[in-house]
């Protein structure tokens, strides 16, 4: 069965990662045991491993997590993220308002492995509560994708709107109150126990702070979101000028990229996506719903069962979207649009993204703060079940409620 064999493969991922074996090379493996488990031809598979190789998605995603990763080494080594840490404390709430904003703003920039910027941020905002590397990454995670679930931007809700024929604001605003539950959740499970007095500073002072703290952050997102430039360009744009316009980074460019390209990064990248593209490949999704209708599961369930697992096994939104929504087409939009099954779609492919192994934020997260990656789970697994606990109760209970409109 299908099923089986993916659970089978996931299952080696898992074991892999708790005997401590780099997540890179795992994804390399099960990303050529899992075509060949169903049935796919040795040629086959070399040639989907060179199609991923040099494919402009891979190089430029590559290219985007290299040069994010070295604004954000760059920030911390010029002394921003301590100018950042202080303007944002002045804001009210304090520790626990930065610790929100920090993350949410990064989450606002659709660019892969964003939460390596915004890591840094918490890590120095949250550095006199000594909280545990673990604490810390599960914090970062969850904040960094509350945005995730409405803003218009993002590759992979574009994608869903295209391909369910909604207009996209209107998909946008289908998920706005799953980012409003995702904050009001977060905020009392991780924050209710942090210290959080507020420093004696004006709010509007505070937030100029912040944005000239890590001006170059806000240029990324000005030219990619608003400019539409290609988020590799603007983040290119933003170190360049970060370099040129402050002399003491100069000396501090070429250590830092010496630092981050290395191999682990090249393989952790090539990795996700050679994994996400012979899962594609060895055609394993797609006898997902038969098998399951064969056993007389509702609709509903199937609905769960397969975006779960297309967003845990790809560990992107754009990815189980592209994987789950094709194959659910007679629930969702084929031949009527179906707005309470596109909602339920979305929340369970978002929590096997959230939950996946393979997922870029999670992965640099923990590597960033050296946590152990089976303890980061347990941080945010409660507050995670509550969230799709109260996504679940809003679908049964007919959500939207026509509050939105084909």
């Amino acid at each position: 069965m299908a099923v089986l064999k993916l659970l089978l493969i996931l299952a080696g991922i898992i074991v892999g990662i708790r005997q401590k074996f780099f997540v890179g090379y795992l994804l390399c493996l099960a990303g050529v045991a899992t075509p060949l488990l169903f049935g796919k031809a040795a040629p086959q598979v070399l040639e989907g491993i060179w199609y991923t190789l040099t494919s402009p998605a891979f190089w430029r995603l590559f290219g985007a997590i290299v040069i994010v990763t070295i604004l954000g080494h760059l920030l911390k080594r010029m002394g921003a993220l301590d100018r950042l840490t202080s303007a944002a404390r002045g804001l009210a709430g304090g520790k626990r308002t930065a610790t929100i904003i920090l993350p949410a703003v990064v989450g606002m920039m659709p660019m892969p492995g964003g939460a390596v910027l915004s890591a840094p941020l918490v890590g120095e905002v949250l550095k006199e509560d000594q909280k545990s590397p673990e604490f810390l990454s599960a914090v970062n995670y969850w904040f960094r994708h509350v945005m995730e679930f409405f803003w218009p931007l993002y590759p992979g809700l574009i994608l869903a709107a295209g391909i369910v024929g909604l207009p996209l604001p209107k998909f946008s605003a289908l998920g706005l109150v799953m980012t409003a539950a995702m904050i009001i959740i977060g905020y009392i499970y991780f924050l209710r126990g942090i210290h959080s007095r507020r420093q004696s500073t004006e709010t509007m002072r505070s937030l100029a702070g912040i944005m000239l703290a890590i001006w170059p952050v806000f240029l990324a997102v000005f030219l990619s979101l608003v400019l539409a430039i290609d988020i590799v360009i603007s983040l290119a744009v933003s170190v360049l000028l970060t370099v040129i316009l402050n002399r003491s980074s100069w000396r501090l460019f070429w250590p830092v990229v010496k630092e981050v390209v290395a191999f682990r990064l090249f393989f952790m990248v090539f990795g996700i996506l050679l994994f996400k593209d012979m899962v594609a490949l060895s055609g394993a999704v797609a006898g997902i719903p038969a098998e399951v209708a064969r056993l007389g599961i509702p609709p509903a369930a199937v609905i769960m069962v397969v975006a779960f697992l297309c967003g845990l096994l790809s560990g992107m939104v754009a990815a189980f979207v592209g994987l789950s929504f094709p194959i659910l087409a007679g629930f969702l939009y084929v031949p009527n649009l179906d707005l309470g099954n596109i909602f339920l779609t979305f929340l369970c492919g978002y929590t096997g993204m959230i939950l996946s192994p393979t997922h870029f934020c999670l992965l640099l997260t923990a590597e960033h703060f050296r946590a152990d990656l089976g303890k980061v789970y347990r941080s945010f697994l409660p507050p995670l079940l509550l969230l799709v606990f109260f996504g679940l109760i809003l679908y049964l209970l007919g959500y939207p409620w026509g509050l939105i409109r084909p």
